[in-house]
């Protein structure tokens, strides 16, 4: 009753005002454009009742974890934990809806598209056919990852840091975060610095609030951290457009969507686990204003190009060393596995043959399976059995088989038997264990949880870029299960697993938040005095 009184009838009353003349107009757009609406709206996107009702508890489930971690439970203040979420589901409301779907899953994705064949132009200027994609009849019919993907970041990035020196971003993240204030009640700074996060990567964003940093409270500070990993930056946006646009339709809409909803549920999430307990100095309606750097349009844009250049060569950084990483992980485990399994008397690298006179090395066995045929080839030949280079993921028993060599069927038979490791585990089975509860609890069905479940481990452990990166090889060729069978994503699982992955929360990013943006903006001091009490505590 409290919070309608006073001026609060006002703003509930514009509020509404607002929000009927939104539908209105974008119910005229949508009888024009409704053909164009696809997946990610509640028109275009069919969901049984219960897979609602589970997203729904998910919400739940999800401030319940970061209840569970909170360092003070007994000083959680409900307001902005409550509003975080209420303002999710108005944006989520308003923006599925039929009416204004349009906006943001043809407008937004067709400017986006726009802005990434800008940057294509000025990536084929320097790096000529290199640039263009594999159905561009002006490219070499390949894809270059590191000259068509990673470009846009360089153009998004330079193309930011002008709209913000023009004060055109200033005007709609002001926006965003008056209303997350209002509503929320948290701090003008850690408000501001959550809302430009949406736009600008987690080292900038900070850099909107830099007079203040020295001066915020512990849960300020968190705030502005969990801001950070909650959101991605526009420049990397691009790329995760570039690898997804082929699969999902619209699908820079949900990115946009997905980052603008992640601003409100990190103050949310941060406010349960990092409770306020003193006074924050920007606290009520004290006026923030943003710094602008550069002296010209000029300066701006080539700052922000400079600015692009090192994400992107931190990025081409990242995967190498992650990628090669995993790889060395992922064959540990193999040789662990292999090694426990013939302790057992199950060499998951022998098959067992009838007759072997036959069978020459670097011959192809190829095994019928239920859902498919299995290729082994052929690495050593004994009597009664052969080694292959191919691990056998699947045990069979008597199996029809047939051989070739250089192509060619040499002869068919029956009789071939092999085992499976006695364990088999890679990080893509650890994680999809792990976090499968996770994704089953956001909506995902449970046999495609697993999958997901795989993806939300890769954006933890080894950055959203490779997970990403997998998502969009899942959605074209499909899981391939160790029975052989391939597992296809629904459209839904797919969605959703864009929206969970759309935020640079993981252990590389940690790094970066804590060397680059701590340490150049506060002094070492304060910075190893609140280290020492907080993030190593979450962390």
């Amino acid at each position: 009753v409290q919070v309608l009184e006073g001026k609060w009838k006002k703003v509930i009353f514009y509020a509404s005002i607002l929000i009927m003349t939104v539908f209105f107009l974008a119910g005229f757009l949508n009888s024009v454009y409704a053909s164009q609406i696809k997946i990610g709206t509640v028109q275009r996107l069919s969901t049984p009742f219960g897979l609602r009702i589970l997203s729904f508890s998910g919400i739940f489930v999800l401030l319940f974890i970061a209840w569970v971690f909170s360092v003070d439970r007994k000083a959680i203040n409900w307001r902005p934990v409550i509003w975080g979420v209420v303002l999710q589901l108005i944006f989520g409301l308003i923006v599925l809806s039929p009416q204004v779907g349009y906006f943001f899953f043809v407008f937004v994705d067709g400017l986006v598209g726009i802005l990434l064949s800008f940057s294509e132009e000025g990536a084929a200027f320097v790096f000529g056919p290199l640039a263009y994609s594999a159905a561009d009849p002006r490219g070499l019919g390949v894809f270059f990852f590191a000259f068509s993907a990673l470009p846009p970041i360089i153009f998004v990035s330079s193309l930011m840091t002008v709209l913000y020196h023009l004060g055109i971003m200033q005007v709609i993240v002001g926006a965003i975060a008056r209303v997350m204030q209002k509503t929320m009640k948290t701090s003008g700074a850690e408000t501001l610095s959550a809302a430009g996060n949406i736009f600008v990567g987690q080292t900038e964003a900070p850099l909107l609030v830099k007079p203040f940093v020295k001066d915020m409270t512990v849960s300020e500070l968190h705030a502005v951290m969990t801001g950070g990993f909650a959101t991605v930056a526009g420049g990397v946006m691009a790329a995760y457009v570039m690898f997804l646009k082929d699969y999902i339709p619209n699908i820079a809409g949900h990115l946009v969507v997905a980052s603008i909803m992640s601003a409100p549920a990190a103050l949310a999430v941060s406010k349960i686990m990092m409770p306020e307990v003193e006074h924050p100095r920007t606290a009520g309606d004290t006026e923030i204003t943003v710094e602008k750097p550069d002296s010209n349009v000029v300066e701006a844009a080539a700052r922000g190009a400079s600015e692009g250049m090192a994400l992107m060569i931190n990025v081409i950084a990242m995967l190498v060393a992650f990628v090669a990483l995993v790889a060395m992980v992922n064959w540990g485990l193999e040789k662990g596995s292999v090694g426990l399994s013939k302790i057992f008397g199950k060499n998951p690298y022998k098959i067992f043959i009838t007759s072997t006179e036959r069978i020459q090395q670097g011959d192809v066995i190829v095994v019928n399976g239920e859902n498919k045929n299995f290729n082994f080839t052929v690495k050593k030949v004994l009597k009664n059995c052969v080694i292959v280079k191919e691990m056998i993921k699947k045990d069979f028993k008597d199996a029809e088989y047939s051989l070739k060599r250089e192509g060619n069927v040499i002869f068919s038979s029956k009789g071939a038997t092999g085992r499976k490791p006695l364990i088999f585990l890679n990080l893509s089975i650890i994680f999809g264990i792990i976090f499968a509860p996770i994704s089953w609890f956001m909506g995902v069905p449970w046999k495609e949880a697993a999958i997901v479940g795989r993806l939300l481990g890769e954006k933890l452990v080894l950055t959203e870029f490779i997970a990403y990166m997998n998502l969009a090889d899942i959605l074209k060729n499909g899981y391939e299960l160790a029975s052989g069978a391939v597992v296809h994503l629904s459209q839904r699982s797919a969605v959703i697993a864009s929206y969970a992955l759309c935020g640079f929360a993981n252990f590389a990013s940690i790094g970066i938040v804590i060397l680059h943006s701590l340490n150049s903006l506060i002094s070492f001091s304060f910075s190893s005095n609140i280290l020492s009490q907080d993030f190593n505590l979450n962390l």
